[in-house]
């Protein structure tokens, strides 16, 4: 029996009747994600405050012609909440128990989601979360005490004091961007695989045109913490990308002012 931190009222009450609802934790979420099994089908409901999952109603609908993403199926604001109901992706995450016993075909799989990324033709976006709204974004962070030191690593204080010291060191050291279509929040749990092959992602609230970097510094982070650091080198080396040390410490610095 699912606890539902919020009021559950009208389409979505009715579409829920008779369900089985299994809450899910994986992942990095502000939302409550709910695993819901109807009529033999499987969807996924994401519950928020208002406006929390607006984002990602948005770029689900951008991306239905253009990368396999999940299907809006019931999306509504009641009073001070916001709803999603999709559509499951086919397969796996690729930190399923399977992958993290054949690391080497994750990789591979990885490897293709990238690749689907950068063949979606960028011309047109007019999706933009390239590195100037990634620093706004910091900066309104910190202006608004939504980053507390405890939640900065201790290195990173060493290193510049505070996230103001962070934020003034990233903006003195912007660089050219290599701009690409970035999923935004590219972590292992986020990439699905069926039959051995890449089938999809989930959670793009964070896509749009970026660096090629901010993804690869985010699959990396994830590949060290699911398989293990010895599978870094395998994928760059798969995605023929030289391993860039400034830009993936530079990365890893904003997502913690930014995510």
């Amino acid at each position: 029996m699912v606890d539902f931190k919020y009021d559950i009222k009208n389409e979505l009450k009715e579409f829920l009747e008779g369900c089985k609802c299994e809450e899910i934790s994986i992942g990095c979420s502000d939302t409550q994600v709910i695993k819901v099994e109807k009529n033999q089908e499987e969807y996924f409901l994401k519950i928020g405050d208002k406006k929390v999952l607006h984002n990602e109603f948005i770029k689900l609908d951008f991306l239905q012609s253009k990368l396999p993403v999940p299907n809006v199926i019931l999306h509504d604001i009641n009073n001070s909440i916001e709803y999603i109901v999709t559509s499951k992706i086919p397969g796996e995450m690729v930190c399923s128990d399977y992958y993290m016993e054949h690391q080497s075909e994750g990789i591979d799989i990885i490897v293709s989601a990238f690749k689907m990324l950068y063949d979606v033709n960028i011309d047109n976006c007019p999706i933009d979360v390239s590195l100037d709204y990634k620093l706004k974004l910091a900066e309104e962070n910190i202006s608004n005490g939504l980053i507390l030191e405890e939640n900065v690593s201790q290195e990173a204080l060493d290193r510049f004091g505070s996230a103001e010291g962070i934020l003034k060191y990233l903006k003195k050291n912007k660089f050219k961007e290599d701009l690409c279509f970035s999923h935004g929040d590219i972590s292992l749990p986020n990439i699905f695989a069926y039959n051995k092959e890449f089938s999809g992602f989930i959670d793009v609230g964070d896509c749009g045109v970026a660096d090629k970097w901010f993804d690869i510094a985010i699959v990396i982070r994830s590949i060290i913490r699911n398989f293990g650091k010895e599978y870094v080198s395998e994928f760059l080396n798969k995605l023929n990308v030289e391993y860039d040390e400034f830009k993936y410490d530079y990365y890893m610095l904003l997502m913690q002012l930014y995510l």
